[in-house]
């Protein structure tokens, strides 16, 4: 199941029918299609959590944390270090898919692939995000006027308050 429902073109295929509350959740008869499903959902178990459940040295997924292999690791040079605390933060993030370099100001980390840096969850890039954070201009637009109306505004206005500080 874990293999079928976490696959993006099953949300597509059947978005219609995931309207309705309840899963469906079709099941092949082709006996090596089923068995390939059921070493992805394994897998996918495995990954989520965190090497806790779905062991399996010999398929591949050991006991603890899932880890990248070395070769494809992402690593921080020695030249490609940030500065220590008492410098200022950085202020700008860039990736270079010839090179595979994610610059941060004047340091970088190597072997950034291009699915790394271009991850997103719910519609946003993980990286700038995290990154945005932690940079030295972190200023943020102020949400007051995004802020939907609250439904005691009206009354404040018709009893004269002046008090327009949010309660929420």
């Amino acid at each position: 199941m874990a293999s079928v429902l976490s696959n993006p073109d099953f949300t597509e295929r059947f978005s219609n029918d995931l309207k309705q509350p309840g899963l469906r959740v079709p099941v092949t008869a082709d006996l090596g299609l089923f068995s390939e499903a059921v070493k992805l959902g394994r897998e996918i178990v495995w990954l989520h959590c965190y090497g806790e459940r779905m062991t399996s040295p010999a398929a591949g997924r050991p006991k603890g944390p899932p880890r990248l292999e070395t070769s494809d690791a992402p690593f921080i040079p020695k030249d490609g270090a940030l500065p220590g605390s008492s410098d200022p933060l950085p202020d700008t993030i860039e990736y270079d898919a010839s090179t595979r370099r994610l610059s941060i100001d004047i340091g970088y980390i190597d072997n950034v692939s291009a699915q790394m840096w271009n991850y997103e969850v719910s519609g946003k890039n993980v990286l700038r995000q995290w990154f945005s954070y932690r940079r030295r201009d972190r200023t943020r637009p102020l949400i007051g006027d995004k802020r939907p109306r609250h439904r005691l505004t009206a009354s404040r206005q018709a009893t004269g308050c002046r008090n327009t500080r949010p309660i929420c």
